[in-house]
């Protein structure tokens, strides 16, 4: 007998070699497992070859060996074309390399043409068109993302996580109204399906806030609810305060950061970071390592390990600074590794999830109306939550050479309205009423962000209808940090979103020395710039209503005069003690205010008592 032919006859039956693969599996002997398929397959032709190397093709993927998964799972396309799920899961191979140019070719043939071997044609194909949607809404090709989810929608309505990135595709490129009938999608379910931070955008109700916070935990994180509470208390002379975030570096959150870790007392309290961002290299990340007494990187930490590193460094207070936002880590907050914990920063809204006790905030952002729909117990700090000190590192000179209104393509002797808000902000209402402002005002333009093609195109369209030329509103597009803070300082009056009002890009338009006109609402996040303005001593720059705003916006666009006086006594209150000192005011009392709690809660009495 021959070499091939006793091999043959050794060679097991594919439904016997599955299951001992299985086993294999299950036991964690995964490299054993390829062997066998690798054996199995050496030299045999067989009909049902392009099943072994599909699930082989699994197996590669699992360990991440993308060429190894990329070779058996081209093979099986080329043994079976119509085999779809092949074509699939080498998509997949391809978006894991970077090819993503690749994974969208393989992926766009099957959701035309899905075949019927492994899958129903249909659910292969709802699940073809959501990794296009998924991967082409990470390009930013906004349009074609929508494109292909709205065909898995239509499909198969019943899809909430597909459905709420739908939602928030059209707010990214202001597609009004935002809720748009599907067959067997009525605009009810779609709100009831809108994820929270787009919520946050479109209803100044802060009980629609709390019910898409509620519905999203319950959805995705039902399986964190019932975890054992691995609290303990410690007998530490200073308290231990850990912050959580994958935002440590060039971002809003990470902007806002540096006063407030600076301004923690140093004799009482020992603040450490877990960080799990990506390394840019920014002056600002390195000031924030500077900033905490421990960094510890969790990057490469799975949530339970990191608990574990969070339980062995004793830590008192965990704050989490993503919340409901994206980067979040909920699975380490869940196993409730320290006594206290809360929020701040991240996310502008309550995050109805369980194991988060406080959320960092003042009097201002969250009067009594705001408190009672917020899961979290409001932690008021003095002054405003947000820290007003201007330093260094945000104060910077303008370059006049890099940055002038010619270079931007600003007209020289104009009055700019400006408003560099992340784009999904503005919505329909807004943008009209800033049209109005444009048509009932002499020499002014409107100065936005260019943030996407589709979006620019649709606010161009809407100018347009408004009747108003389209040479009065200008885009920028994106740019480094620097330059967006040099842009700052060329801009009259900037005009802030509603409900969703600027956060840090408040900071720095008033760092910037530019009044902002903001609009306050019944929410925390339509309330946060009406906080710093209220700290600042500028009321007049705060209005309670649409017919309020647009008329002040008016009012001061008419006279250079008015923006100059708001102007100077910006400048004046940054100069004041309020200002100057305004994080370390804050941090003074979230500082008591929680070594109260802790007390309140029985841990030892040495906190705080002394020095080291």
């Amino acid at each position: 007998m021959h070499d091939a032919e006793t091999a043959t006859a050794r060679r097991p039956l594919l439904e016997d070699l599955i299951p001992k693969v299985e086993k294999l599996c299950a036991l964690g002997h995964q490299p054993l497992a390829v062997k066998m398929y690798r054996d199995w397959l050496e030299g045999y032709q067989g009909l049902d070859r392009y099943i072994a190397l599909f699930n082989l093709g699994v197996l590669l993927f699992e360990q991440s060996d993308w060429q190894g998964a990329q070779a058996v799972y081209a093979e099986c396309c080329q043994l079976v074309p119509a085999f779809a799920l092949a074509k699939v899961n080498l998509g997949l191979v391809y978006e894991r390399q970077g090819l993503t140019d690749l994974a969208l070719q393989h992926w766009l043939e099957v959701a035309a043409a899905p075949g019927t071997l492994g899958e129903t044609a249909q659910n292969l194909q709802r699940t073809t068109l959501n990794h296009v949607g998924r991967v082409q809404e990470t390009l930013k090709n906004y349009a074609e993302a929508e494109d292909a989810m709205t065909q898995s929608l239509v499909l198969q309505p019943d899809q909430p996580d597909v459905l709420q990135h739908w939602v928030f595709l059209r707010m990214k490129q202001c597609k009004w109204p935002v809720f748009q009938d599907l067959p067997g999608l009525s605009p009810h379910m779609q709100l009831c399906h809108t994820s929270p931070l787009a919520m946050l955008a479109l209803f100044d109700d802060p009980a629609l806030q709390l019910l898409a916070a509620r519905q999203i935990v319950q959805r995705k994180y039902s399986g964190l609810l019932n975890l054992p509470a691995k609290t303990q208390t410690y007998k530490h002379r200073k308290i231990r305060i850990g912050y959580v975030s994958g935002d440590l570096c060039t971002h809003a959150v990470g902007l806002l950061l540096p006063e407030v870790i600076e301004a923690h007392d140093r004799r009482r309290f020992e603040v450490i970071a877990f960080d799990h961002s990506p390394e840019d290299g920014s002056a600002c990340r390195q000031r924030l390592k500077q900033a905490f007494h421990r960094w510890v990187p969790i990057h490469h930490l799975s949530d339970a390990e990191a608990v574990q590193v969070i339980l062995s460094l004793e830590v008192d207070v965990l704050i989490d600074l993503h919340g409901l936002s994206l980067g979040a880590r909920p699975g380490i907050f869940a196993a409730r590794p320290a006594q206290l914990q809360g929020t701040y920063l991240g996310f502008m809204g309550t995050t109805a999830m369980p194991w988060l006790d406080f959320v960092v905030t003042d009097a201002q952002a969250c009067p009594e109306q705001v408190e009672l729909l917020m899961a979290e117990r409001p932690l008021v700090v003095d002054g405003c939550f947000i820290p007003l000190e201007i330093t260094a590192s945000v104060q910077r000179p303008l370059n006049t050479e890099a940055c002038t209104r010619v270079s931007e393509g600003l007209p020289k002797r104009a009055f700019v309205l400006g408003c560099f808000n992340n784009i999904y902000k503005i919505n329909n209402e807004m943008f009209s009423a800033w049209m109005q402002i444009l048509i009932h005002t002499d020499n002014t333009v409107l100065w936005l962000l260019d943030d996407n093609p589709v979006a620019t195109a649709s606010l161009k369209a809407q100018v347009l209808r408004h009747g108003v030329d389209a040479q009065r509103v200008i885009f920028a597009s994106r740019t480094s940090y620097v330059h967006y803070c040099e842009r700052l300082r060329l801009v009259d009056l900037y005009l802030d979103t509603f409900p969703y009002n600027a956060g840090s890009t408040a900071r720095d338009v008033l760092a910037a020395g530019v009044p902002l006109l903001t609009r306050r609402g019944k929410t925390l996040v339509s309330r946060m710039a009406a906080s710093m303005l209220h700290a600042l001593g500028l009321n007049g720059l705060i209005c309670d209503d649409l017919e309020q705003y647009q008329a002040q916006a008016i009012h001061l666009a008419s006279s250079r005069s008015r923006t100059r006086y708001w102007a100077r006594k910006l400048n004046h209150a940054l100069n004041l003690p309020d200002a100057k000192h305004g994080a370390r005011t804050m941090v003074a009392s979230l500082e008591q205010k929680l070594k109260t709690w802790l007390k309140s809660r029985n841990l030892p009495e040495t906190h705080g008592a002394s020095t080291p």
